[in-house]
């Protein structure tokens, strides 16, 4: 958030309370649909109002390339979720359209932020490969598969082919990142907020994937909605 902002500090305790209460709404099962679009909502109003402008004015800074496309990946994911948790749950016909709709939108934005990222990994393979643990063998070869996943989930995300296998191992993929990379980095660099940053996004963009995947098996048939 810009420090040029008024009242900057409260702003921070402001948007840190909304999103608290509703990762408690979901989590708790109170009011979870709306939780969850709040959630989005104001990350795409960061997205749109604070990243992207940076990112326009700085459009060769690979870093604020990563972060407005995270931003954008966790609001499309809250609206994603939201969707998933439309399943037996009743509200006013004209919610229950946006619900729908913004989150049959948010899988292809979802998929524009992966589209970014595997060209970020691209870019920068060589910087992605040092991230990767001493101990795994053939850092070139995981560090083009993650690639692969990349394009792979973004194709499918778009086109519906194979969808449910694609965000399965995508959302595999980032919770193995959790438990081998992100969580012994935070661990060893406690007082590092960019560790621990980059732990809770990989975190979240698998359950995002999961949300996907549940969602798509129950507008197959595979999950019955609740009578």
């Amino acid at each position: 958030m810009s420090s040029s902002l008024p009242l900057h500090l409260l702003w921070v305790y402001v948007m840190s309370g909304i999103f608290i209460l509703a990762a408690m709404g979901i989590f708790l099962g109170i009011k979870q649909q709306l939780a969850a679009a709040a959630a989005g909502t104001f990350f795409f109003l960061f997205f749109l109002f604070y990243h992207l402008p940076k990112l326009l004015s700085n459009i060769h800074n690979p870093v604020q390339w990563t972060v407005t496309f995270e931003v954008l990946a966790l609001g499309s994911g809250a609206f994603i979720i939201a969707y998933f948790l439309s399943n037996g749950m009743y509200g006013r016909p004209r919610w229950i359209k946006i619900i729908n709709a913004t989150g049959i939108i948010s899988r292809y934005l979802f998929a524009l932020s992966l589209i970014v990222f595997a060209i970020q990994h691209i870019l920068y393979e060589s910087y992605i490969e040092t991230l990767i643990p001493s101990w795994m063998p053939a850092p070139v070869l995981w560090s083009w598969l993650v690639i692969a996943g990349f394009w792979l989930a973004a194709i499918s995300l778009i086109t519906r082919i194979q969808l449910t296998l694609a965000t399965t191992l995508l959302g595999i993929m980032f919770l193995l990142w959790v438990l081998i990379l992100h969580a012994p980095r935070a661990i060893t660099k406690l007082t590092m907020e960019p560790e621990w940053t980059s732990l809770c996004i990989a975190l979240a963009v698998s359950g995002i994937a999961f949300s996907v995947t549940f969602s798509a098996w129950r507008e197959e048939g595979f999950i019955h909605q609740n009578p």
